[in-house]
């Protein structure tokens, strides 16, 4: 191993990353960088990066807004380079994301190694080329790895990593560990696979879809539908894997292997690909514009960007899920009892005045409605009030010192028992949402919360919730650590007069 490999830059002393290529793939991961708290140097030779990453990162700042961009983020804190030096200097981390060109890559990344000094790991976006094969160039080999996200890289957490035969364990080891410092999910693949593991299974899907309608057996609209109505709903929750071993009843993976083994022959597969024909290419394209209708290409990112933020939301509560039975008792299993702090009236909102938090006061909470919360009468559908008073109350723990960093470390995060909304009033398409959260009263274990969500000066909906603090290693109800009981303790109580009521 070569010595550089031995100083690779600490987690915490990392300010800067750079990103080379603003296209769909740099752009997303030069977004997500700048969510993590990082200033990002963005590399790219066309004359109109600077606007492309700018539309960019206006469609998917709202998106990590709601997911995983930390406290304090700046979203101005990125800068176009044309010199390379120049956008390496001072760097912690590279990421490069280059159109998949195999010429073109090696001799970028040779260009990058030159320009690094050979203590920076340099990480390529690739989609299917080896990192064998593109570190033939590079005088520092050793340090190079591929870190393969998914698209977008703001929003999907998945990124395999894998070393080429000259790339050293230790620096396959700190990008695996640094993604993961960075809230990603990682593969750490043990050796070099061509298209490496998720998209090979991707691959193979999408060339039967292509031939399915070279032969006329589906459309554009029914492979997808196939998918998003079918399977497609299974796997955010068990992969393929589990899905079949589920699909074996209680004989599991053994009984499946079995029983439909002999499936395998039958003709239910073509894996070679389809030769992509003029008329194969049109008719995937007319599909697709059938398909999407009325709907732009922004349209269509909004939406996914929107599902990707529910399912994963969803995901994480069902992970942690096991942790219910503990909910609502005690650690030796008594029901909690209410400990209140005295509360004042809830003062009427002012949207001019009530943006932002004091030591006090909690900061309210703003979104806009996208298309896909719209119901069949044209309004927001009552689901979706849920999910942005969740979006409300990931705030306020974040606020509190719950956040993520104290979630992963502690494994103990606060649950909601109990909540009661109330539909007051419409939310149109486009209307902008703002939620101001009232902390009702507090207990050594527990918070009681009460919501309103506003359109202008319109009172549109609100939630009362019961949330307790949960250790999700126990199973049980545990009190605050001192500094977030601390936090709790200087922010003023306020009840609301409509928290307390009964339905109807």
């Amino acid at each position: 191993m070569n010595d550089s490999t031995s100083a690779f830059p600490d987690f915490d002393a990392i300010d800067t990353i750079t990103c080379v290529g603003a296209g769909t793939i740099g752009g997303g991961w030069a977004a997500y960088f700048l969510a993590q708290g990082y200033r990002v140097k963005i590399w790219d030779p066309a004359p109109d990066a600077g606007e492309k990453f700018s539309r960019l990162l206006d469609a998917a700042w709202p998106a990590l807004a709601e997911l995983d961009m930390v406290v304090g983020a700046d979203r101005t804190a990125w800068s176009i380079h044309t010199d390379l030096a120049e956008a390496v200097a001072g760097t912690g981390f590279v990421q490069e994301s280059a159109p998949e060109d195999l010429a073109l890559k090696r001799g970028l990344l040779a260009q990058i190694d030159e320009a690094c000094p050979p203590n920076i790991v340099i990480s390529s976006s690739t989609s299917g080329y080896s990192m064998t094969e593109m570190a033939t160039e590079a005088a520092h080999p050793e340090r190079l790895v591929v870190g393969h996200p998914f698209n977008p890289p703001y929003l999907i957490p998945l990124v395999e990593v894998v070393g080429g035969q000259s790339t050293s364990g230790a620096a396959v080891d700190w990008a695996a560990d640094f993604f993961t410092h960075i809230g990603k999910s990682v593969i750490r693949m043990d050796r070099e696979v061509p298209g490496f593991i998720a998209n090979r299974l991707q691959e193979a899907q999408w060339r039967e879809a292509l031939y399915m309608v070279e032969q006329g057996e589906a459309t554009v609209e029914q492979i997808d539908r196939s998918i998003t109505d079918g399977p497609g709903l299974r796997w955010p929750f068990q992969g393929p894997m589990l899905t079949f071993h589920l699909a074996g009843g209680e004989g599991g993976m053994a009984h499946m292997l079995d029983h439909f083994g002999p499936s395998l022959k039958s003709p239910w597969t073509r894996l070679t690909a389809p030769e992509l024909s003029q008329q194969l290419r049109d008719d995937v394209v007319a599909g697709c514009d059938i398909e999407a209708g009325e709907r732009s290409i922004a349209d269509l990112v909004a939406h996914r960007d929107a599902g990707i933020i529910a399912l994963r939301r969803l995901t994480d509560q069902l992970a942690t899920s096991s942790a219910d039975s503990g909910v609502g008792r005690s650690a030796d299993g008594a029901a909690e009892s209410a400990t209140s702090s005295a509360a004042t009236p809830a003062s009427s909102y002012n949207p001019a005045t009530s943006a932002t938090a004091s030591a006090s006061t909690l900061g309210t909470y703003s979104t806009e409605v996208v298309p896909e919360w719209i119901d069949y009468n044209g309004h927001m559908s009552e689901a979706f009030y849920v999910l942005v008073f969740g979006f409300a109350t990931d705030q306020v723990m974040d606020e509190l010192g719950l956040d993520a960093a104290y979630r992963e470390s502690e494994k103990a995060s606060l649950y909601t028992v109990e909540s009661h909304i109330r539909y007051l009033d419409e939310a149109a398409l486009g209307d902008r949402l703002i939620v101001v959260p009232h902390p009702v009263s507090a207990g050594e274990k527990k918070l009681h919360l009460a919501y309103e969500m506003y359109v202008g000066d319109r009172l549109v909906s609100t939630e009362e919730i019961m949330a307790l603090h949960v250790d999700q290693t126990s199973d049980r109800v545990v009190p605050f650590p001192d500094i977030v009981a601390e936090r709790i303790a200087q922010i003023d109580t306020q009840r609301p007069d409509w928290v307390g009521r009964s339905i109807g």
